[in-house]
């Protein structure tokens, strides 16, 4: 990010417009803080590209952490980027809590995303990205900024086209450091529900059989994957798992339903629909301990919208989250088959989400 008073933005502009006519860019994702954000976003909008504003949490806190810190200057600039954007994708609609993992969230879903649209429209994504070999990094524990970015994106194998700062003035007001959080924790993880619809209609002598015959094979199933599933919790015929990476959330949901494709016939009520409903998501959730059972425990905004999908989940199928689509695409699993089912209105007022049918013609 660059101050508003920064003198060479001229020069630093000429070299991003050299670097986005030399791309040709159809789309753009990324956020738009002030200084480099805003200004490749004009670039691209100016070249008639399609911009998306990818936003690591809710857009009033963003605007105070990242915008306003360089002068009231850019907050004009930013209204009227985000007035022609294409689209604005928010990784979280929580509040900004402090956390690192937010903004490295948020990057990770708009490489995701941009390379979720490459893949649809058969096209390259590149990283664009503007280095200064000076500047120091405003992250506290290295997970999130331009380096980092970088890095993870490189690491796929995708191509990054650099963008020197040059020499740059910065004189950042940051807002006052929020309230400590009690220690809290967050960690960027999967996240799965799933439950078994006709459970409510089941006799008293039926359960036992339900238990060993539908939790016992989700039970061998988690067991299978060992340290992978970092938390699993059940109540009924519910599960709540937390799992590493996404690549293996989605072989433990498609490893689930097949398992379950054949479960006894005298477990489905007189009219049919039984069988297990997943959902998958992936984002920043706490992790802690629960003060009533001791328990280990993983909570958040983020958990309770996943809680969302799986109710307006099909029978057998496994619906994810764009983010988690994205994440995906992200960790280089591309046997993983998804496809779009459009937005869809989650219960409870948790909003609308873009959702994904996954399936998979072979393990990832």
């Amino acid at each position: 990010m660059f101050a508003e008073a920064c003198p060479n933005e001229a020069s630093l502009h000429a070299r991003i417009e050299a670097a986005v006519a030399d791309l040709g860019p159809t789309e753009a994702f990324g956020p738009l803080a002030c200084g480099a954000d805003i200004l490749i976003a004009e670039t691209v909008l100016s070249h008639g590209g399609a911009l998306h504003v990818v936003l690591p949490f809710c857009e009033e806190d963003f605007i105070a952490q990242s915008v306003l810190c360089g002068g009231e200057g850019w907050l004009s600039r930013y209204r009227e980027c985000r007035a022609r954007c294409a689209s604005i994708h928010f990784a979280t609609p929580g509040q900004y809590v402090d956390d690192d993992n937010q903004f490295a969230y948020g990057s990770r879903l708009a490489m995701g995303l941009a390379a979720l649209t490459a893949h649809e429209i058969e096209g390259e994504a590149v990283q664009l990205a503007v280095i200064s070999t000076s500047a120091t990094s405003f992250s506290k524990t290295g997970l999130a900024g331009t380096s980092a970015d970088i890095a993870i994106w490189q690491g796929l194998g995708h191509r990054t086209v650099t963008v020197e700062a040059g020499e740059m003035t910065r004189n950042l007001s940051f807002p006052s450091r929020l309230p400590r959080l009690y220690d809290a924790r967050r960690e960027v993880r999967s996240i799965l529900f799933a439950d078994y619809k006709g459970f409510s209609r089941l006799g008293e002598r039926d359960l036992p059989l339900f238990m060993r015959a539908v939790m016992g094979r989700v039970g061998e199933v988690l067991d299978d994957f060992g340290a992978h599933v970092e938390f699993r919790s059940t109540w009924g015929d519910a599960l709540y798992a937390v799992i590493d990476e996404p690549a293996v959330a989605a072989q433990v949901a498609l490893a689930l339903q097949q398992r379950l494709a054949d479960v006894p016939l005298e477990l489905a009520p007189p009219e049919g629909g039984a069988g297990m409903r997943i959902g998958l998501h992936f984002g920043p959730i706490y992790v802690g301990t629960d003060r009533v059972t001791r328990a280990p425990l993983w909570y958040g905004g983020e958990v309770n919208r996943t809680a969302r999908i799986e109710p307006i989940t099909p029978v057998g199928a496994v619906y994810c989250t764009e983010a988690f689509a994205a994440a995906l695409l992200v960790e280089g699993c591309t046997d993983c088959e998804f496809t779009s089912i459009g937005p869809q209105a989650l219960p409870k007022d948790h909003g609308v989400v873009e959702l994904y049918r996954l399936s998979s013609s072979e393990p990832c």
